[in-house]
């Protein structure tokens, strides 16, 4: 049986206790993620250890692992694509706490000790984790397509590039 991850948490409370959350979510209950995906298929392993640091700053840091379909941009057809997420956030309340805290970190405004739908700060780190321009790593094309660009024979040689301009030099010898 799986591990049963809570809808919403006090990442704060969850930091002051330095607890630990572990378990799997659906892909098809984040809906602004699947909006990037081609099928909503598919479970999201989350591992969460929530803590203070040596100088007080609650955090959170976690690893997300997922297998979403998404479509080539290349062949068009769809993909796997394998995510792997490690995040380390730091809470803070006031947005003035924001440049204070230490490279490491990533910010996560918080409003006070108010309740978080735990989905939804995985489906941001999932989000910002998609590829841009997702492609297979193989190639996808045939060497001959001709719209590939990539691929030119040996013996081919670079084509003369007429000036549009070279018209007028006809006619001012006229």
């Amino acid at each position: 049986m799986r591990p049963k991850l809570p809808k919403e948490i006090e990442p704060l409370r969850l930091a002051q206790n330095g607890l630990k959350l572990s378990g799997e979510l659906f892909v098809k209950d984040m809906p602004r993620l699947c909006e990037s995906l081609t099928d909503n298929e598919g479970q999201i392993r989350v591992d969460l250890a929530f803590d203070m640091d040596e100088i007080g700053t609650p955090y959170m840091a976690g690893r997300l692992t997922a297998d979403v379909s998404m479509m080539c941009e290349r062949c068009l057809s769809p993909m796997t694509v394998n995510l792997s997420v490690d995040c380390l956030l730091a809470m803070v309340i006031s947005e003035r706490k924001v440049a204070a805290l230490a490279e490491q970190y990533d910010p996560w405004l918080l409003e006070s000790n108010a309740s978080v739908p735990l989905n939804a700060v995985i489906e941001d780190e999932l989000m910002l984790a998609l590829p841009l321009v997702p492609r297979h790593r193989e190639a996808c094309l045939p060497s001959d397509a001709w719209f590939s660009g990539d691929e030119r024979d040996v013996d081919e040689e670079e084509p003369q590039k007429v000036s549009p301009f070279a018209i007028l030099s006809q006619l001012k010898d006229k």
